[in-house]
């Protein structure tokens, strides 16, 4: 089988709905190619240490926040589970997509920083304009809601500009972070690593073999 990204390329179908989509589709809503996934920012490059196994209870109450607060963290999971929810297979939440995002903003220049907390703290507030709560106190149907107007860049509000941008950021991050997980290449790609080949048939095609006389 190929590797993982480029059965992660092969697995891209076409977009639907902006938020309930094929997961495999999200990659090509995000990067536009897989190019950007082999080969991501800088800022997303960093090794994957956010829980790429399954972990048990303890060891999961064991890890603590590197760069967010418990409530920016909370939200920040919150988000990704929505970008990437649970469905037959496992979503953002459980593959610890929020420890990765935390990892690599802790390592971050201070801008790209300040310029996703003051993302989380968007929401918070665009929700208690429209809901008069905050967004982790919103339904499921209040929440999708918001994300939905936000991925829609066509019909996209000009209060809801620095929203949009934030939107892009945190569902870049969650793709990357879930296609590189142990959870995102085992389970949804169902990448089974390097198999034997048992035959080798070799070209049909005479005259393709490059060894002709």
């Amino acid at each position: 089988m190929a590797a993982p990204f480029a059965a992660m390329e092969w697995k891209i179908g076409r977009m639907s709905k902006p938020l309930n989509i094929d997961r495999r589709e999200m990659i090509k809503v995000t990067a536009g190619s897989a190019a950007l996934v082999v080969f991501p920012p800088a800022s997303l490059a960093a090794p994957q240490q956010h829980a790429a196994t399954t972990v048990g209870a303890t060891q999961a109450s064991s890890w603590q926040p590197k760069f967010f607060t418990p409530e920016q963290n909370e939200l920040t999971t919150a988000l990704a589970e929505l970008i990437l929810p649970e469905t037959d297979t496992p979503g953002a939440r459980e593959a610890k997509v929020n420890e990765y995002i935390d990892l690599v903003l802790s390592d971050e220049i201070s801008q790209t920083q300040k310029d996703f907390l003051d993302g989380l703290a968007w929401m918070n507030r665009r929700s208690k304009e429209l809901f008069q709560t905050d967004f982790l106190a919103l339904s499921n149907e209040q929440q999708t809601g918001m994300l939905t107007r936000l991925s829609d860049g066509g019909n996209i509000e000009p209060e809801d500009q620095g929203g949009r941008r934030f939107f892009l950021d945190i569902r870049r991050r969650t793709v990357f972070g879930y296609y590189t997980s142990k959870i995102g290449i085992h389970e949804e790609l169902e990448y089974k690593g390097k198999q034997p080949l048992p035959e080798w048939i070799g070209c049909p095609h005479p005259g393709h073999h490059g060894d002709e006389i």
